[in-house]
């Protein structure tokens, strides 16, 4: 052949059929994929027909169930010589077994398929088994982002797919609670769009009255309430109340609460809207819950004065005081006296912190001796410090603002501790205080602007107060000496 002759294209010699010894080539590879991902969408198509076909003969022939046809057969690919589809190509991907289903015509010609997320080992394979095709379930994820975390998905939880007339996905909704859910709808462009949603709440109002013969929770429970109110009282009545020490038989009280159902059953209660004390040894005290617009709601006595005072009476529920403020202490790990600039509230580990006051973090971090340390400003110059946390809460760093009773960290004995506290020292200005007098102060006065509204609102809470009958005042009796044995009251700790 001379130099300037093109050569003749040399046609490729054919390959043999694949094996273990002949890998495939890229082009081969690439229509084994197109191959099987047709077989997958066909025989996940075929699979819902026939459930479709056998579910609609079973309820139309349920007169005569042995005239329902049987279901139609699904051949295997290789079965089919006009395919083509080698014997030695991997075979299909399995769709995952769809869970039960409930299927209902939409009231707009549609339908409605209702299944849960079952043994799916991902989002994805849970809507092919409830019937999407790939199509949907890709934009069903996009749509679905930022509103669902895909990794926390339980066997459990509830999905709605809603059909038009025509058989597309019209909307689809992801129940993880019985309360809360995902919507995913389509808009007007046929977008899909999520947002979370939250079922309505019946909510009905109830006026409660009683007396104490063993416990708080046993009255309320006598009252059709849940002892979770007792919780209720002791924050609100807190400084006014000792209700482990103060309480006894023959005590009354009343209570104003919105009750909250969800399909027929108690959910939860509300914030009470007034509450009542009347005890042997602490008098008649009320407390109205007023939420100003614009403001965060808060409990007022009748003087419309804070019942929380500017602080906390105290930042956790603690078991005892076991080191008081004290500037001439001997310190029981350095054993020399060195002052004690705060109060140790003895509590068990991961017991929840809260913020004195309502603040701006200042520090969030380890601080030597002191452990994993808070330290919150304040208004009129003071400061809080909350140490020996075993954890801060996400979101407390330097420079957030944080709200009165908003949790910080909990309990721990990080630093130099002897055992699970929390030390909580105050500062004014540059110096440590004692804070035990401060935060058990009067708490604030309304501003002079909300008089008036907080009055309109007191005037109706007092009336259906008085509306309630709780038996027969309480007998007024001496103060109790130290060896009073006082009757039990339910007091949670946590």
């Amino acid at each position: 052949m001379r130099a300037d002759d093109t050569p003749e294209e040399v046609a490729a010699p054919p390959r043999p059929l694949p094996s273990v010894d002949i890998p495939l080539l890229r082009h081969e590879r690439r229509a084994g994929r197109q191959v099987r991902m047709i077989w997958t969408g066909v025989g996940a198509t075929l699979v819902l027909v026939a459930a479709g076909v056998a579910y609609l003969n079973r309820h139309d022939s349920a007169d005569d169930p042995a005239s329902a046809p049987p279901p139609p057969m699904l051949e295997s690919p290789a079965a089919d010589a006009s395919v083509g589809v080698d014997a030695s190509l991997p075979a299909p991907a399995e769709v995952p077994e769809a869970p039960a289903v409930e299927l209902q015509r939409a009231s707009e010609g549609g339908t409605r398929l209702e299944t849960t997320f079952g043994s799916a080992r991902g989002f994805r394979p849970a809507l092919l088994a409830a019937g999407l095709d790939n199509d949907d379930a890709a934009e069903l994820e996009t749509a679905l982002q930022g509103t669902i975390d895909f990794r926390r998905c339980h066997p459990t939880d509830v999905m709605i797919i809603n059909r038009d007339a025509d058989g597309g996905l019209h909307s689809f909704e992801y129940h993880a609670s019985r309360r809360d859910y995902v919507l995913a709808e389509r808009d007007a462009h046929g977008q899909l769009h999520a947002e979370h949603r939250e079922r309505p709440l019946d909510v009905t109002p109830l006026a409660r009255g009683g007396v104490i013969r063993t416990s708080l929770g046993e009255a309320l429970e006598a009252l059709g309430l849940g002892r979770t109110l007792v919780g209720s009282f002791v924050e609100v009545f807190d400084g006014r109340v000792n209700f482990q020490r103060a309480t006894r038989v023959g005590d009354r009280f009343k209570i104003l609460v919105d009750e909250e159902r969800l399909d027929g059953e108690l959910w939860d209660y509300a914030p009470p809207r007034a509450l009542e004390f009347d005890g042997q040894r602490t008098g008649r005290v009320r407390a109205f819950y007023f939420a100003p617009e614009g403001r965060r709601g808060d409990y007022y006595d009748e003087d419309g004065r804070s019942m929380r005072g500017g602080w906390l009476r105290t930042p956790l529920h603690y078991d005892h005081i076991s080191s008081p403020f004290d500037m001439h202490r001997m310190h029981p790990i350095l054993h020399r006296i060195q002052p004690h600039n705060g109060v140790d509230y003895a509590a068990g580990t991961g017991t929840p912190v809260w913020a004195a006051a309502g603040g701006t973090v200042i520090w969030a971090g380890p601080k030597g001796a002191n452990g994993n340390l808070v330290g919150l400003r304040h208004q009129d110059g003071y400061t809080t410090w909350y140490a020996h946390l075993s954890y801060i809460a996400p979101g407390i760093r330097r420079g957030a603002t944080v709200e009165q009773m908003q949790r910080i960290g909990l309990v721990g004995t990080t630093g130099r501790s002897t055992g699970p506290h929390l030390h909580f020292g105050l500062k004014r200005g540059t110096r440590f205080v004692d804070p035990l007098p401060i935060i058990n102060g009067p708490g604030a006065l309304l501003p002079a602007g909300l008089r008036g509204p907080f009055r309109r609102v007191q005037r109706e809470l007092t009336a259906a107060l008085d509306a309630i009958d709780a038996g027969p005042a309480p007998a007024s009796q001496p103060e109790p000496s130290p060896h009073d044995d006082p009757a039990p009251i339910d007091v949670p700790l946590d």
